[in-house]
């Protein structure tokens, strides 16, 4: 990783005081150390697992993102870097903000739907093509599929068992297309679908909101205003309610630490109980030039009160708002914004669909800020949605402020793919994908899956090393970086001593007896082959001399010994100083 590695190897040092060696050996997430990666988006193609991540820049303190990158498993333990699938310079008509996107596979054509920012028309979605997984993508309408602006992000793409594909994206709406067989047009005549942000659907984003009103027999949480006072640095919520007493609808405010509560009602009763009996309430903080508070409401009718500091009191009683203020009024109305951002329910951005015995669940990360993971199920593709839970709480330690998930069936069980900001340097803009796997419960719910540093623990399938395994092959690293070249490809570099990297899981079954591996030395070195710990069973070391040029690839080898069964597999680098050289592949021999 482009971060200082001296300080990198000092966090290790570090951890390992913390934590125990054992520990440390078996950690697995983040699943890719050698860059910031954020966004994950796994496809299953044919006998490999695809992984397509956004790429967060170095010391990011926004969402710098310039390329989208490749990864590729057979075994959910090991990762192939492959390289920078797509970047920004794809798009010609694209400026920033290289974001989430997803790809799946259609006819033996893959189609990779990003959004980016367009030089005209603001946040855009756009669709690469290619006939390989791993490109290269092209993108083949040279403008984008679907334009809107702001919140136009995240697209998440899904073939029914139909043929049918969506595409949905945004925040803090949702939204969705029926995408036409072409996969880079869409159903012009259902056109844009924007999906009702229900409580039923996806919960009220305020905390314990139906239980906040003791006199309330039912309270209406998508018309409410969550507002900061400054002059207390506490937040408001006027909500409109029905008062079990009195069956009608009324006004409540309860106050609270954050702008999602929990809140506590300071009254006991409701703030306005008259003139309250209209369609539609929408209770509405307005500021005047004076910095006067108006509490407003109704939707045929339009009534105000004057506030007093204490924001749960009004004086002068209530009032029709005259018929010469009513344009100010409504406009004051329009572009008022909650605490919440209107954001009324959990849903926040980062839309996955997947299907499973005829139910069709949608994921999403759920506000408000810090993100957790939740999900929604339904009869079909487009709903109607029921929300049922939480399946990833905020990350706490080692966190990010966002999240966003990527499900997934493979060898026969099912991964959840998410975001951290564990790596050293990593935080809410420097983030890091990691896996691990979901279970469901027998009426076809998804557990809550705790996050953590072991990831998968056992791996789908063993390594075979007497074929070619490309050095980039990876379930842990310290110190190196990866590059790539017209040659050699994708390879290792940036290696110095002490540097190593974890390969799990290779069974080497009767034994090997000679290791191979393809340089390009530069001060040179050696390759100590280790078994099960950095510093486990040395097998063998294969002796690198110095070269003149990082591009002069040969191949170096090695006799080993005691090397039988299953182990995992340390290639552990040592030399004098500086880089030690290049390494492209590495294969063993058998007996």
């Amino acid at each position: 990783m482009h971060f200082n590695k001296r300080v990198y190897k000092s966090f290790l040092i570090t951890l390992a005081l913390v934590i125990s060696i054992a520990s440390l050996v078996k950690a697995q997430n983040p699943i890719v150390q050698t860059i910031y990666t954020a966004d994950p988006a796994p496809m299953v193609y044919k006998d490999t697992l695809f992984l397509y991540t956004g790429h967060d820049e170095d010391k990011s303190t926004w969402f710098t993102m310039k390329d989208w990158h490749v990864y590729a498993t057979t075994d959910m333990v090991n990762w192939t870097d492959r390289g920078v699938g797509l970047s920004l310079k794809n798009f010609s008509w694209a400026t920033k903000d290289a974001w989430a996107g997803q790809t799946i596979e259609r006819n033996g054509k893959f189609y990779w739907y990003v959004p980016v920012n367009a030089k005209n028309g603001g946040m855009s979605i756009g669709v690469a093509v290619s006939s390989s997984p791993t490109g290269p993508f092209k993108d083949v309408l040279d403008k984008p599929l679907i334009s809107g602006g702001w919140g136009y992000i995240d697209p998440s793409v899904f073939i029914d068992d139909d043929g049918q594909a969506y595409l949905y994206w945004g925040n803090p709406h949702l939204y969705y297309v029926k995408l036409n067989k072409d996969m880079v047009s869409y159903d012009q005549n259902v056109g844009i679908v924007k999906v009702p942000l229900t409580d039923e659907a996806f919960k009220l984003r305020i905390h314990n909101a139906k239980n906040t009103f003791a006199w309330a027999q039912s309270i209406n949480g998508l018309e409410s205003h969550s507002v900061k006072n400054a002059a207390d640095n506490k937040y408001y919520w006027y909500v409109s309610a029905v008062d079990k007493t009195t069956q009608q609808k009324v006004i409540g405010v309860a106050v609270g630490d954050r702008a999602i509560g929990p809140f506590k009602d300071v009254l006991g009763k409701p703030l306005i109980a008259e003139h309250t009996q209209d369609e539609r309430l929408n209770p509405t903080i307005i500021t005047d030039e004076d910095k006067q508070l108006w509490l407003t409401w109704g939707n045929s009718n339009l009534w105000q009160v004057k506030l007093n500091k204490d924001m749960t009191s009004y004086d002068a009683g209530i009032n029709a708002v005259p018929a010469d203020k009513k344009k100010w009024f409504t406009d004051k109305i329009a572009g008022t914004v909650n605490s919440t951002e209107k954001r009324f329910t959990t849903y926040e951005e980062g839309p996955w669909l997947y299907k499973r015995n005829k139910l069709y669940y949608l994921l999403y990360p759920a506000g408000g800020v810090p993100e957790h993971l939740a999900y929604s199920t339904g009869p079909s593709a487009t709903g109607p949605w029921t929300y049922r839970d939480t399946i990833m709480d905020v990350i706490g330690k080692g966190g990010a402020f966002t999240n966003h998930p990527g499900l997934v069936d493979f060898k026969g069980k099912t991964y959840l793919f998410y975001h951290n900001g564990a790596l050293p340097g990593g935080g809410g803009f420097t983030r890091s994908v990691c896996v691990d796997e979901a279970m469901f419960n027998a009426d076809g719910t998804l557990g809550i899956i705790k996050p953590g540093a072991a990831g998968i623990e056992k791996a789908v399938r063993n390594l075979n090393p007497y074929m070619r395994v490309e050095a980039e092959t990876i379930a842990w690293e310290q110190g190196i970086e990866i590059a790539s070249a017209d040659k050699a490809g994708i390879y290792v570099t940036d290696i110095d001593n002490g540097d190593y990297i974890k390969i799990r899981s290779v069974n080497f079954n009767k034994g090997a007896k000679l290791f191979q591996a393809n340089i390009a030395a530069l001060a040179g070195g050696s390759i100590e082959i280790r078994l099960d710990k950095p510093n486990g069973t040395l097998s063998g070391t294969c002796a690198i001399k110095p070269g003149t040029r990082a591009v002069d690839w040969q191949t170096a080898s090695a006799k080993v010994t005691n090397i039988t069964g299953l182990h995992d597999v340390y290639l552990v680098f040592k030399g004098v100083s500086g880089h030690l050289f290049n390494f492209n592949w590495w294969k063993f021999t058998g007996k």
